[in-house]
């Protein structure tokens, strides 16, 4: 594996790490308020934090 794809691999772990707790802390934070609707704002978060996380890794992948 190259120096550049496991940097790569990296970034998009560390967004999925990101999005995974944004989630679990989402989902505590549901739990003490109630679900509906709020699930549905805490899936919206989650898509927007991985588009977000994917535009920026094939961002990077395409500079490099």
């Amino acid at each position: 594996m190259s120096e550049k794809s496991k940097d790569m691999g990296l970034k998009r772990a560390l967004w999925h790490s990101v999005a995974g707790g944004v989630f679990l802390i989402g989902l505590a934070i549901l739990f003490y308020v109630g679900f509906w609707p709020w699930i549905l704002a805490l899936l919206g978060i989650m898509a927007i934090i991985e588009g977000v996380g994917e535009y920026y890794s094939r961002k990077a992948e395409k500079k490099d």
